[in-house]
């Protein structure tokens, strides 16, 4: 089927998009749905006790690395704000055209049916990168795969793998090996673009990147900070800022 892109390319598709549709009774009322791409297969038999397994699907249809949620498009407020969030998440923005949204089963498979050319759309955008791209454009293309994972994990997730980023950031640094700590430096400022400003996480990767023991201790401090703020204990924070202007001077 056709999909119109009113924002991003249908020929490079992101991995993650808002579609809405327009209720065909009243043109002006507009429910969405959210498509999702994950970078990894999920097969859910591993995730259910072992006497429901049986009773799962098998095959491509136990997979669930591409999925719609809500499964049938909800209401909401106006196409402006749907606009205002694809901009702010840089999702693709897809029209699914003029359908009965009273009806959820219809509505359910015409869903279906666009994440599958949306699907299809991304594989084959990956398999002409990776056979024709140079190799800093396929690099690039992997970062962008994971940051669709990035930008559905909650903070909590996303703090302890920064956390996990940065161990391996230091021990590259502190060993020369530069494709590593560059590779730790991608995927920490990926995860930079899905967390407040506030936290910090391009000193953190400064931090981390000084091979001195202080940068060390400056490293760590920035990550207590980010929890910190997570956890709301301002006055935790306050105390950090204080530490780290102090190790910084």
């Amino acid at each position: 089927m056709d999909l119109t892109f009113e924002r991003g390319d249908p020929d490079a598709p992101r991995g993650h998009a808002l579609v809405y549709f327009r209720d065909t009774a009243n043109p002006e009322a507009i429910a969405a749905t959210y498509l999702i791409l994950l970078p990894v297969s999920v097969d859910l038999k591993k995730y259910v006790p072992p006497f429901l397994a049986s009773q799962m699907p098998t095959g491509s249809q136990a997979d669930l690395s591409a999925f719609a949620f809500p499964p049938a498009p909800e209401p909401v407020e106006s196409h402006g704000y749907l606009v205002s969030i694809a901009d702010a998440r840089d999702d693709d923005l897809i029209f699914g055209g003029n359908r009965p949204l009273a009806d959820a089963a219809t509505l359910m498979g015409v869903i279906g049916e666009v994440l599958n050319e949306y699907g299809e759309r991304y594989a084959a955008r990956q398999s002409s990168a990776a056979l024709g791209q140079p190799e800093e454009t396929q690099a690039e293309a992997a970062y962008a795969v994971d940051d669709v994972l990035y930008a559905v994990m909650s903070e909590a997730d996303q703090l302890n793998e920064l956390t996990k980023l940065t161990g391996r950031l230091r021990f590259a640094a502190e060993g020369g090996d530069t494709e590593t700590a560059g590779d730790a430096t991608a995927h920490m400022r990926a995860i930079a673009l899905h967390v407040a400003d506030n936290r910090y996480i391009d000193r953190l990767i400064d931090a981390a990147l000084d091979k001195s023991e202080a940068g060390g201790q400056l490293a760590q401090l920035y990550l207590e900070r980010a929890y910190a703020l997570y956890r709301e204990e301002y006055l935790r924070v306050k105390s950090l800022d204080e530490d780290i202007e102090r190790a910084g001077s």
